[in-house]
């Protein structure tokens, strides 16, 4: 693969590993989509180990993603039907105010809808805390498989630089 190959494909999974953290586009398919192009074109045995890897870290990054968090949500009484409408409300912030609006539209979207559930303002807070636990363990979750799998990668390449 070329050098101006390969510094796309970095660029492309640089693109997954910040999806991971900004949550507006997904991370796990532009990472792996990169790594496999890269795989494709070298060609090589180590690319394609390299190629699984990163597709297995993925796979489980995106199971785990969504298995922890809500499992502290079942947990804490919260019902899932909140995170969604936390995310939507966190979608129509990022319309109004970029990433700002996104964090305070989820976070108090996620107050009303556990307000208008619970009648309560302590526990309604105590939901929309566990709720941003969830969310940032959701965050860590991906941007950890994304960061292994372009390291992954850039182990990858230094082996097909030295030819194996």
């Amino acid at each position: 693969m070329s050098v101006l190959g390969t510094v796309i494909v970095g660029v492309v999974i640089l693109l997954g590993v910040i999806g991971a953290v900004v949550q507006v586009w997904p991370s796990a398919p532009l990472v792996g989509g990169a790594i496999l192009v890269w795989a494709w074109l070298t060609g090589t045995s180590s690319a394609w180990i390299v190629c699984a890897i990163a597709a297995l870290v993925l796979i489980l990054g995106t199971v785990l993603k969504y298995v922890i968090p809500a499992r502290g949500m079942n947990k804490a009484g919260i019902p899932q039907s909140t995170l969604v409408w936390g995310a939507l409300g966190g979608v129509v912030g990022w319309f109004i105010g970029l990433p700002l609006g996104l964090v305070l539209g989820m976070i108090a979207t996620t107050f009303v809808v556990e307000y208008l559930r619970s009648r309560d303002t302590a526990t309604a807070w105590a939901s929309t805390l566990q709720a941003l636990k969830a969310f940032g363990w959701t965050i860590a979750i991906e941007l950890i498989a994304a960061l292994t799998s372009a390291t992954a990668w850039g182990i990858g390449v230094a082996l097909a630089a030295t030819g194996n």
